[in-house]
């Protein structure tokens, strides 16, 4: 992750094994590849279109099929779509394999690079190497500049990669593969493009599933309170947890005391580097420590860390802080470029001076609102607000799901959204974090959904399972689960 990525990208939203080739050959005009970390042959295609509305430029739109094992529905297919803004879904081929496995066995899947992501005409700036993000003073980097760079060295017109231009992208693979209907999958920002899709294909679309949902009228710059209230959550957790309270009696005042005491000039020599292990100088700012503990947060196990990390801090001892920082640089691989197309015409635009308020003090959002504030006026994207700010309202079978101690998008936004969704279900995993359809059983049922899709049916006694945990209290054990009664219900 750049320096600029970790300061302007803060709304990103980051949030899958192989199997053998169906029988059947795929549609169109598809070719034999592989793809990261998958083992199978699938197939990929692409598709010319237009870069802005009525321009004469065109961009080349990739896309590839992971075909079912059994094609018993081949005029059906599962869009799952990426994060971010800015993952690229074929790159997440793996994890999305994965995640649908068993959906795979009757239904094909489809990945696409959304444009600017990718192999879709990828607008990426350049980036750091992970030595230079240890060491670099980001609180003390000229925004304007580095903006105004990656603009010019992009060379694209911005305005056609927003949501919308992508959505017009995603229909015409759907007919250009000959699907009549799509189950669509998205996480985080992509449930941002199934709403879309929802609301103007809807004759399209067989069944909805969002994982870490955002609705059109929720702000995504409004992560900043999600940040602050997760932590939030962590800290009161520990406190009730016996293990990590007795091991860490003043965890709160002592998480408050280092973001009040460091400085951007907290330069610690000698450290080891937390994936190449070399020497390496870390430069450890308020922004840098906000964003490490933030995208700890997303994870399971990197926020049964947390704690131990912030002790050992205190103590002088930057090892565990550098191994959660390890999984900032090789966790989200984001194109700056797309990521700024979305956020500053579809969000930035809507912030109300009451949302600025909300942000105040918090862990990332002042600061996250104060480089947007530099940066999309240099982007100068059009604002493309109309009708994101109306609910979506829809009977299409939809399954809702959330976990909550989510970063970024917590279980009271998915919530808003059961009323306008008719035919839907909110499912909330009593100690699921971000995307939990990677790390709980909402991948079965997703499975499930789409093969009953009957919200009201489906049976989700394996949400039991999800058991509070414990925290990791020294450098090599974490305490097991520590209720054994029922989670309540959420």
């Amino acid at each position: 992750m750049s320096s600029m990525l970790s300061r302007l990208a803060a709304t990103c939203f980051v949030l899958l094994s192989g199997s053998a080739l169906a029988e059947s050959v795929p549609k169109a005009k598809l070719e034999p590849c592989y793809l990261p970390n998958l083992s199978d042959q699938v197939f990929c295609g692409e598709l010319t279109r237009p870069e802005t509305v009525g321009g004469e430029k065109t961009i080349a739109v990739h896309y590839a099929v992971l075909p079912a094992l059994r094609d018993n529905f081949p005029e059906e297919a599962v869009l799952a779509i990426a994060g971010g803004p800015g993952q690229s879904a074929m790159d997440l081929a793996a994890h999305f394999n994965q995640t649908l496995n068993d959906v795979r066995r009757e239904r094909d899947i489809l990945l696409i690079d959304q444009r600017g992501t990718g192999r879709s005409n990828i607008l990426h700036c350049d980036e750091m190497d992970s030595l230079e993000q240890l060491s670099f003073d980001d609180q003390s980097m000229d925004i304007a500049k580095e903006t105004q760079r990656c603009k010019d060295d992009l060379a694209a017109d911005l305005n056609g990669y927003t949501s919308r231009q992508a959505l017009a992208d995603f229909e015409a693979i759907r007919k250009e593969l000959n699907y009549e209907k799509l189950h669509l999958f998205g996480t985080s920002y992509g449930t941002r493009m199934v709403q879309l899709y929802m609301r103007h294909h809807p004759n399209a679309i067989a069944t909805a599933s969002m994982d870490g949902l955002v609705p059109l009228q929720q702000n995504v710059l409004a992560v900043g309170e999600s940040v602050d209230h997760s932590m939030e959550l962590l800290l009161k957790q520990c406190e009730l947890q016996p293990a990590c309270h007795n091991r860490f009696p003043s965890l709160r005042q002592d998480f408050e005391s280092l973001l009040s005491n460091i400085g951007g000039q907290t330069l610690l020599q000698g450290v080891k580097h937390p994936i190449s292990a070399e020497g390496a100088a870390l430069r450890l700012t308020k922004s840098k420590l906000n964003g490490i503990l933030r995208l700890a947060l997303y994870s399971q196990q990197a926020r049964s860390l947390l704690p131990y990390a912030i002790d050992r801090l205190k103590l002088g001892d930057s090892g565990p802080v550098l191994g959660l920082f390890g999984l900032t640089m090789s966790g989200f691989d984001l194109a700056m470029g797309m990521h700024a197309a979305v956020v500053c015409a579809e969000d930035w635009p809507r912030l109300t001076e009451q949302d600025r308020q909300a942000l105040k003090g918090s862990l990332i959002g002042e600061d996250m609102i104060a480089a947007l504030d530099i940066a999309c006026p240099i982007w100068q994207l059009e604002a493309d607000v109309k009708d994101f700010s109306e609910p979506l309202r829809s009977d299409i079978p939809t399954l809702l799901l959330s976990g909550k101690y989510d970063p970024a998008t917590p279980p009271a936004w998915a919530e808003t959204m059961v009323e306008q969704l008719s035919n839907s279900r909110h499912i909330v995993f009593p100690n699921g974090t971000h995307a939990v359809a990677g790390h709980t059983c909402a991948d079965e049922l997703i499975t499930a959904f789409i093969s009953n899709p009957k919200p009201d049916e489906l049976d989700v006694s394996c949400v039991k399972k999800d058991r509070e945990r414990g925290f990791f209290i020294n450098a090599n054990t974490a305490s097991a689960a520590v209720t054994e009664k029922e989670p309540a219900d959420d």
